[in-house]
């Protein structure tokens, strides 16, 4: 395969993009991004009206700060109150740990972070999102590295710092057990569609949406919450 394979617009964006679409069918009002890094993706939720709540979860804090002054109140927000209220809060910490602040949200988004821990942080991290913040929806994305043949320049991972990169069975049977374990539904999509003749390569970036199903009762699952908090608020 000589091809060069290009994407427009870029992957990273097409990712966020993915998550902004979602938000504007499923309306969700609080939002957690966990591995926030630059916040970029909260920007962008941050115009979508439906959302009162959002928070980013990241274990760099300089990265961070350095971008956190656009999630700032713009001057015209001053003069013209929206009718909606919407809280920002940076957390600088380890999605291994539990905290009392990351409870109840509606969406929490994990885009392209599970490749970047190691494989301690990786053990805890089901029991973290889908058994403590148990959110009603949560989307990870991960590089699907059947893809990475196709991409000029990459002989192993696609990032230096990723601990590894699942194709697309090792993620879904990952996911799936997940979705067993902690009474969740999973469907599995993605983004960078693959050139002609060859689907069966994958999306480059692959994704995994989970919701919550709900005992026929009707009530939620009750686990034991800590009340001490794991984060620094940033």
């Amino acid at each position: 395969f000589t091809e060069v394979v290009k994407f427009t617009p870029p992957l990273y964006k097409q990712r966020y993009q993915f998550i902004k679409d979602l938000v504007g069918k499923y309306k969700p009002k609080k939002v957690a991004d966990l591995g926030c890094a630059d916040c970029t993706l909260l920007w962008m939720l941050k115009f979508c009206s439906c959302i009162e709540v959002l928070a980013g979860l990241d274990i760099c804090e300089n990265v961070m700060k350095e971008k956190m002054h656009r999630l700032y109140p713009l001057p015209g927000d001053y003069l013209q109150p929206a009718e909606r209220s919407l809280t920002v809060t940076l957390h600088h910490g380890s999605v291994a740990h539990k905290d009392p602040c990351m409870l109840g949200f509606d969406l929490i988004t994990c885009i392209e972070l599970i490749e970047h821990l190691e494989e301690s942080e990786l053990e805890k991290f089901p029991e973290v999102v889908f058994g403590f913040m148990a959110p009603a929806m949560v989307v990870i994305s991960t590089p699907n590295s059947e893809f990475n043949p196709l991409l000029p320049g990459v002989t192993s991972f696609r990032h230096p710092d990723h601990k590894f990169e699942w194709n697309q069975a090792e993620f879904q049977s990952w996911a799936l057990h997940i979705a067993r374990c902690y009474n969740y539904s999973v469907e599995f999509t993605g983004v960078g569609p693959p050139p002609m003749g060859m689907e069966d390569v994958g999306f480059c970036t692959q994704i995994g949406v989970f919701v919550r199903k709900y005992s026929q009762t009707g009530e939620t699952a009750h686990f034991e919450k800590p009340t001490k908090a794991a984060y620094k608020t940033v």
